[in-house]
């Protein structure tokens, strides 16, 4: 039998720090916070055992991947507001700035899987264009079908563990550090980063927030993780 997981995070900054928490896909949070900029994370996870074969992906394939390692520390392009022609520098800056909190807690580095790269973009350019931010697609899509889509699971017999952070910013809080000190600070999004068990990511990034930031420049993120057990 099949067993699956999600919870969920919202942190948005604005001008007054408020916080709150309720109940929908296990639990949420919000606050508030700042003067001139927004952003906001969500997070999901899903665990199981079998699924359905997905099929061949569609849209969102990336254009080349780079990989980046942390070097003293710092993470090249991690203050890099995206544009059209850095999306490729900034998914590679938001990789290694996730890696480098995974080796300060003795985890294994995440590396690139094609599979979850055309999941992750894919619902990053549907969120941007479709001017909504959430895991679930206007058409009811989970992160979980979306990857299943992919053929990431590709098949019923293995097991697997799957999770997903999101999150936009305007602005400064847009680029990759912002994006990733904002997942850290929020339990949820931390617990997919530093999770152990996960050895595949993928990283979808789009400059088009004018629908969320009110026609401020930013980034809208996805970030999905993912272990195949055979």
């Amino acid at each position: 039998m099949a067993s699956s997981r999600i919870t969920a995070a919202v942190a948005s900054s604005f001008l007054l720090v408020l916080a709150c928490a309720y109940s929908a896909y296990g639990a949420h949070s919000a606050s508030y916070h700042g003067t001139s900029g927004c952003k906001s994370a969500h997070k999901s996870s899903f665990h199981g055992s079998q699924c359905r074969k997905g099929g061949k992906p569609r849209r969102g394939r990336p254009a080349h991947l780079l990989f980046f390692t942390a070097k003293d520390g710092h993470c090249p392009y991690a203050t890099l507001a995206p544009t059209r022609h850095d999306v490729a520098k900034t998914r590679a800056a938001t990789l290694c700035l996730v890696n480098r909190e995974r080796a300060a807690h003795g985890e294994r580095a995440l590396h690139w899987n094609i599979h979850l790269v055309v999941a992750a973009q894919a619902h990053t350019e549907s969120m941007a264009f479709g001017d909504y931010f959430a895991h679930v697609g206007p058409h009811g899509q989970t992160a979980l079908m979306r990857i299943r889509r992919t053929g990431y699971i590709s098949s019923s017999r293995l097991g697997f563990e799957v999770g997903e952070n999101i999150g936009w910013g305007s602005l400064w809080l847009g680029t990759p550090r912002a994006i990733v000190a904002a997942w850290m600070s929020s339990a949820g999004h931390r617990a997919n980063i530093l999770d152990r068990r996960f050895r595949d990511t993928g990283i979808g990034i789009s400059p088009h927030v004018s629908g969320l930031a009110h026609g401020q420049p930013g980034g809208i993120y996805t970030q999905d993780f993912g272990v195949i057990v055979g």
